[in-house]
């Protein structure tokens, strides 16, 4: 389902090389919820945003569904992105000026598909997502719970197979952060969504599958 083969990535400045990941080799199963954990800098969000396409490696192979799929061009990544991917980040990322139904729906602009499929779609996600009562609300108007969980209709709505999630509770209180990953638990079982999670909390990292620690950019356990 995913898979990084000896990937590196340097950043390289005029007086500097840093080592964001060295020789890093994970596979993620189809269907399986994994935790990447780590102090701040180990290379957690870079290892993410290369899995997702947002980034390319200095050297190594990522494979997602059995294809190598980082030599893609730009135009080619973002279909990539778009049909078979979903993201959740820790600061949401909604557009202020969008409400709830408009914000869910953004994915779905980007491909061949009439306003009332468009429309049909997102509200099906919104209601799954427990926020029916809130479609016309504004990103301002809403808790951070409830706009994680925009995040996560918004996320779903393209129906992708892998969902890649960066600190989805990092901005929420301990209840808002438990409801979120309840949502997250059933995407996963009830959907059948493979996840991979960078997380620094352990009690969450520990309800899923399976836990990736990094160190200096690397794997160690």
């Amino acid at each position: 389902m995913i898979k990084l083969i000896e990937i590196s990535k340097i950043y390289r400045t005029s007086e500097i090389e840093t080592m964001a990941l060295d020789n890093i080799n994970l596979e993620v199963r189809e269907g399986e919820f994994v935790s990447i954990m780590g102090p701040s800098g180990c290379g957690k969000s870079t290892l993410l945003n290369i899995a997702g396409l947002l980034d390319e490696p200095t050297s190594g192979t990522v494979e997602l569904h059995g294809k190598p799929v980082s030599g893609l061009n730009a135009r080619e990544a973002a279909r990539f992105r778009n049909t078979e991917l979903g993201f959740v980040f820790q600061s949401f990322h909604l557009i202020p000026s969008l409400n709830v139904l408009d914000n869910v729906q953004m994915p779905l602009l980007y491909r061949k598909m009439g306003a009332t499929e468009r429309k049909e779609r997102a509200l099906k996600m919104i209601d799954a997502v427990g926020l029916n009562h809130r479609i016309r609300h504004f990103p301002s108007q809403l808790s951070g719970g409830q706009c994680q969980r925009v995040a996560i209709a918004r996320a779903l709505v393209g129906d992708p197979s892998i969902i890649l999630a960066d600190e989805p509770t990092g901005n929420l209180d301990s209840k808002m952060g438990a409801e979120v990953m309840e949502l997250l638990h059933e995407v996963n079982k009830q959907r059948g969504k493979t996840i991979l999670m960078v997380t620094h909390n352990e009690s969450q990292a520990k309800q899923t599958d399976r836990i990736i620690r990094m160190l200096d950019g690397r794997i160690i356990g």
